[in-house]
């Protein structure tokens, strides 16, 4: 039975033209010290999403480690709207937080199946570096419910999952963030 870790990268720089930002000295923090509290658990394999935000977060640990990390698309970040320009990426994430899985683009919804089919193709323990809404469309899709925002995932908070015969089980939530999304 794999256990599966998801993983939000830690702080990342903000801006309007940036299209895939890398860590704040702050989220180098968090990754660090998310890797100094895990070093001395046994080993799993670290998967990460392509953004470079989610592999600067898991470079600490596999150097803690000793172990490469995988890159995995299915754990990307949520695509946008088709046409839509940097600037108005922010808001549009922020709106879609009051909204349900099935008001998406179909585009929106085949990254979500893909999301799953991937992690239901796990056969051994992962770590896995990913995005607040990766994290919160696998946990509405367990509890089975429609709507996007489940919880605020704090950066470089950990969500356990576990894989049985039975299908992915929600095993305890990360660490939550209290305020707005960033």
């Amino acid at each position: 039975m794999p256990r599966i870790f998801l993983i939000r990268h830690g702080e990342a720089r903000k801006g309007p033209h940036i299209i895939d930002p890398a860590l704040t000295p702050l989220g180098k923090q968090q990754s660090q010290l998310l890797a100094d509290n895990l070093a001395a658990e046994v080993p799993v394999s670290l998967i990460s999403s392509p953004m470079l935000r989610a592999r600067q977060t898991a470079e600490p640990l596999a150097e803690t480690w000793q172990r490469g990390v995988t890159i995995e698309t299915a754990v990307t970040e949520i695509p946008s709207p088709l046409n839509q320009s940097l600037d108005q990426r922010g808001p549009w994430i922020r709106s879609l937080l009051n909204k349900e899985w099935t008001q998406l683009e179909p585009h929106q919804r085949e990254w979500r199946a893909g999301i799953m089919a991937f992690l239901h193709s796990l056969q051994d323990d992962a770590a896995i570096f990913c995005h607040f809404m990766v994290i919160n469309s696998v946990v509405a899709q367990i509890r089975g419910d429609s709507r996007i925002k489940q919880f605020r995932p704090d950066y470089t908070s950990m969500t356990e999952l576990a894989l049985d015969d039975r299908g992915l089980r929600l095993v305890q939530l990360g660490r939550s963030r209290d305020s707005d999304i960033r």
